[in-house]
């Protein structure tokens, strides 16, 4: 029967707690890598769907501001058509009297 060896048995123990633990640095590594990648995938598709939003909220934005400013300019024509409209019977009104007067 072989005798016990200490010194086989620390280094063999050693061994195998340094090699497992080897083992679990790489298994972890690789699955922080992927969970890194994940990460920064859905970071990315993120980005690209909140500057859609954005670039569709200007779109919509400036449609707005075009509708209010050709609402803005049928107003001003309204007003003008109407001070038109009084400026005529205004100056009706003068040469009507303008021509009594003489």
């Amino acid at each position: 029967m072989p005798q016990f060896d200490p010194k086989f048995a620390s280094f063999l123990l050693t061994f195998v707690c340094v090699a497992s633990g080897w083992v679990v640095w790489w298994v972890d590594k690789f699955k922080s890598g992927k969970q890194q990648a994940i990460q920064e995938a859905k970071a990315a598709a993120e980005k690209a769907v909140n500057e859609k939003r954005d670039f569709n909220h200007l779109i919509n934005n400036q449609r707005e501001i075009s509708k209010n400013i050709a609402h803005g300019f049928e107003d001003i024509e309204n007003q003008m058509r109407a001070q038109n409209e009084k400026l005529q019977e205004i100056k009706a009104y003068l040469i009507r009297n303008q021509k009594t007067d003489k």
